[in-house]
This record gives structure tokens, sequence and C-alpha cells, in this order.
């Protein structure tokens, strides 16, 4: 058995160091402890389209390669079941009614998802689309379909619990990004019932870098404090399955347009702006200030905790009774 291992976000931390000091394969791989293919083959396969390499992006590149393929690549008496059928010229919609109905005892499966694979690019070679009534080589949006969402699995946010809804319980999450000139945005988690806020700056809108700066935070929190998590419909969160996989956290999605569905973020952005106007260029905004920014927001005393700050209610969800205090220093002039 092999006991080789996968790259750590610590080791990729440190390729990025190494990179950007201009070393190669060979030294990266003296430095951390491993050969010098895996570092090629990490360079290679998780690098930006711009072959910079940054960890974040990397992270989320690797975890978005192990999630589960499709169930006909896995399944080999499904996808015979399927490809006999379209054969004899049924659709993708009469196989999977007959299939719900369970007399030919293979595992349901939705007719969306034998479109797509039909039309996915490892079946391209195929052209099962020859199978089709239409004979379409591509397909065409189904009528009343929204033909820009491609954010897969979806979970409406009118299924959120009533607990995260009346700010209850804590473990709730909102998630939006913060966009700037030049369009670096910031990615910015805000907690609904202790309003306490996290900031991390991202090199892009990708959503492998995405979904790896919120991984980064949600891994730090005990499991009582991550149950779930709130986004747009922006496509920088389309992995947001990773979160469920990883971390077993639900993903819920507001309806298009209606931001006033995670009112909490939308409050919290507003916040931001105060010191990340939209004209602000992030070049001249160091990782520091970014901080700086987020703990003095959850250092504020808020009416709606009773005048407590949120880092304040946050750590008494911890079970941790903290109390800050303000001495002045510095006096203010007109």
């Amino acid at each position: 058995m092999s006991d080789y291992t996968h790259l750590t976000s610590v080791e990729r931390d440190r390729i990025a160091e190494l990179r950007a000091e201009g070393l190669g394969p060979t030294a990266i791989g003296r430095d951390i402890g491993r050969c010098k293919s895996t570092i090629s083959r990490e360079l290679r396969r998780n690098a930006r389209e711009s072959g910079v390499y940054r960890p974040a992006y990397a992270d989320g590149s690797y975890l978005y390669r192990r999630q589960r393929p499709a169930r006909l690549e896995t399944d080999a008496a499904l996808r015979r079941y399927v490809l006999e059928r379209l054969s004899e010229g049924w659709t993708p919609e009469q196989i999977a009614g007959r299939l719900r109905r369970g007399i030919d005892r293979l595992a349901p499966i939705s007719f969306e998802t034998i479109y797509a694979w039909i039309y996915s690019k490892a079946r391209k070679a195929e052209k099962l689309w020859k199978y089709l009534p239409r004979r379409r080589a591509t397909r065409r949006p189904m009528r009343g379909r929204i033909s820009k969402d491609r954010i897969s699995d979806k979970v409406h946010i009118s299924e959120r619990s009533d607990a995260a809804n009346s700010r209850s319980e804590a473990g709730h999450w909102e998630s939006d990004l913060v966009i700037c000139k030049h369009a670096r945005p910031v990615l910015v988690l805000h907690e609904r019932k202790t309003r306490i806020t996290f900031m991390a700056r991202l090199s892009g809108k990708g959503a492998a870098e995405t979904v790896s700066a919120i991984m980064a935070v949600f891994k730090r929190l005990s499991p009582e404090m991550r149950r779930s998590a709130t986004f747009d419909n922006g496509t920088e969160f389309a992995r947001h399955s990773l979160l469920r996989g990883m971390l077993s956290e639900t993903t819920y999605f507001c309806d298009a347009y209606a931001s006033w569905q995670k009112g909490g973020i939308e409050n919290a952005n507003g916040r931001i702006r105060r010191w990340l106007p939209r004209g602000i260029d992030l070049d001249d905004i160091s990782d520091e200030d970014i901080q700086e920014i987020a703990m003095t927001i959850n250092t504020t005393p808020r009416k709606c905790l009773g005048f407590k700050s949120p880092v304040e209610a946050f750590l008494k969800e911890l079970g941790k009774s903290v109390s800050l205090r303000f001495y002045p220093t510095v006096a203010l002039h007109s």
C-alpha cells in the first residue's frame, strides 16, 4: 500500500512562498520534504490560468476534483440501461419516469441528469444526442428556464430552519463579496445571531478560491458554530457543495435580486463600505488593514445585542464570558 499523502494547506502556502522567490520544483520539494514530481504536478494542475500559483485557489481546485463523479459514470448497470433505452428511442423523461417506479430495480435518476450526461464533454465523441427525438448537437434551454444559472444542487432559502430565520440559534452564516476598484473582492462571512463578521481578501472571483477561503474560516470553528451558510446566486459560490461534503454544512440560496433575504450580510456590507467604498483600490489596502476593519466592526457595541459587541456575543455562545473594556487613548479634534 502506498504511503503517499496529499499536499496540505500549510504545504501549499509554503509552495507559494518559495515559488514567489523564484525557486523551482526541485528546490521547493527539498524544502518541504516532497519529491520534485509532486511539486511539478501541483504547479501544473492547480495554478491559475495565468500561471500564478495561489494556495487558496489550489486548495479549491484540489477539493473540487475530489467530488464524486456523476452516477452514470460510476454505476455500470444504470449506464447500460440508459444507453439501451436511448437506442430504443426512449426520451430521458421516459427513462427517468420508468426508473422512479422501481420496476427495473435500478437507482432512480432525474431526466436532467441524463441530459447533462449526454451533452457532457466526456461523452461528446459518442454523439449520444443522435438518439434524442430532435437530434440536436447542442442543448437548447427549456422554456421558462433561467439559462444563466450555473449553480447546481441549490436549496432555496425558504427551507432554512426557523432557528436560523429567527436568529435563536448560533452557527448560521451569510456570505457575500465586497467588490472594489479593479474587481479584487473581499469575502465577508456574517453570523446571524451574534453578528460577528469575518473578512478575507481574494485575488479573484473564482469559485475554487472563494470556497477555499470560506472553508479556511469554517474549519477553525466547532461544528455547532457552522450549521448553515446562505448565499446569493453569484457563480463565485458555485462550489458550495464542498461545504456540505467536507464540513457537513447546509447551504441555502436566495432568490435572484432579493438581497433583503440575507439582510444580515447586507447590513454588514453597508458598515464595511465606510472603510472600503466602491472606488477604492484594494491594492492600496493591506491584509492587516482589512483585519483591523473586521476587528473594529466586531468590537463595536450593537443595540440588537443589548449593547454587547459581536465578539462578546460570539464568545458567549462558546461558553466564554468576556467583557471588553475601552480606555481613552486619543483625543479627537474637530
